[in-house]
């Protein structure tokens, strides 16, 4: 993945953000707004149905991302156990990042005709198709944990997400106070991010990139795709510590989920780099937190990271997509609040960070 496809991706994303949107940050309690005039882009007929306050017997597929990811185990499970416990009939499609599949199971969801599809999307150009036959349908989709593409904007009912741009905001944040913290005037930082086919990694990754701005001292050199894998992660950053060691080093690495982050980590052991402040080493981050962030925040090898943590992700999804089967309008953007995590504040987060 080239650091300009990245940055296309962030634009792209960027664009179709309503204003404000992108820095809005939405409290962890339900915040339902009635909408005016806003029924094709926030509803859909099969939505206005529901507007009987009755959630029990209502159906939803849930078509995400699969259990062999521990974030997704965790925030699937706690989407499905939170909706059925209100008496709502989940159907969960899972899919290991692989697009096909993903296709494959939103048209049989799309054919069974539930009350709502909840898509997680693997890619987000790839699920327009999809979308528009679900419009046609009067079946409603929310999508969730990512922006839908510019030309899905008026085929989904809304999108619950975490706030993205925080995430990367904060990882940069880390890079350069650790920076700052080992004294150094320069370096050269690193960035594998997590899959360049979602706005996911497109949005934090300008963000990231807008805040390191503000330090040009500390240049961004590499930009890689690391697919959310950390077999993949750790190899490139492999590469690239051999890439720039004739060249000064690396100085930070940011890795856009700690599993991605401690594959950086275990590619600079095996390199023979130091970590960390302490040791004048390497400044590492993630931006979403797991409970191998939170090890090695505490042993000092791993600066920082961010929430998202995969329960409170999926209870926020819960809330609005209840407030929907209600019949309430939502608002057709909604970012749940991130937090910041370093050393300084772990013993807060560390609980909530180690659910996966």
């Amino acid at each position: 993945m080239s650091r300009d496809a990245l940055r296309g991706a962030a634009r792209r994303t960027a664009t179709s953000r309503v204003d404000g949107a992108r820095t809005r940050r939405v409290g962890a309690a339900l915040a339902i707004t009635v909408l005016v005039g806003t029924t094709a882009a926030c509803g859909s007929d099969a939505g206005a149905d529901t507007a009987d306050g009755e959630v029990e017997g209502k159906t939803v597929a849930l078509v995400a991302c699969g259990d062999v990811n521990p974030w997704c185990a965790v925030y699937n499970k706690t989407i499905v156990e939170g909706l059925e416990a209100e008496g709502v009939t989940v159907e969960y499609l899972q899919d290991p990042f692989d697009v096909a599949l993903q296709i494959q199971n939103l048209n049989s969801a799309i054919a069974s005709r539930p009350d709502l599809i909840l898509n997680f999307p693997t890619d987000d150009q790839s699920v327009v198709p999809s979308l528009q036959q679900a419009k046609s349908q009067g079946v409603p989709v929310i999508i969730a944990g990512s922006t839908p593409a510019p030309e899905a904007e008026d085929l989904v009912a809304s999108t619950i997400n975490a706030d993205q741009a925080a995430l990367g905001t904060y990882a940069a944040q880390n890079i350069v106070e650790g920076l700052q913290a080992r004294g150094l005037d320069e370096g050269k930082v690193i960035a594998i991010a997590g899959s360049d086919t979602t706005a996911t990694s497109g949005e934090r990754m300008e963000a990231f990139e807008e805040e390191l701005a503000k330090t040009p001292e500390y240049e961004l050199v590499e930009v890689r795709n690391g697919n959310w894998d950390p077999a993949l992660t750790g190899r490139i950053a492999s590469q690239l510590f051999a890439q720039y060691e004739s060249q000064g080093g690396i100085q930070a690495a940011y890795g856009m989920a700690d599993y991605q982050a401690n594959a950086i980590i275990q590619s600079a052991q095996q390199a023979g780099l130091p970590l960390g402040v302490e040791d004048d080493g390497l400044i590492v981050t993630g931006s979403n937190c797991f409970k191998v962030g939170v090890d090695n925040i505490r042993s000092g090898a791993q600066y920082g990271t961010a929430t998202q943590t995969p329960t409170a992700e999926g209870e926020y999804v819960v809330e609005h997509t209840l407030a929907f089967l209600r019949g309430e309008e939502i608002d057709e953007v909604n970012l749940n609040s991130e937090d910041r995590v370093t050393a300084d504040n772990l013993d807060e987060f560390a609980d909530v960070c180690s659910e996966a």
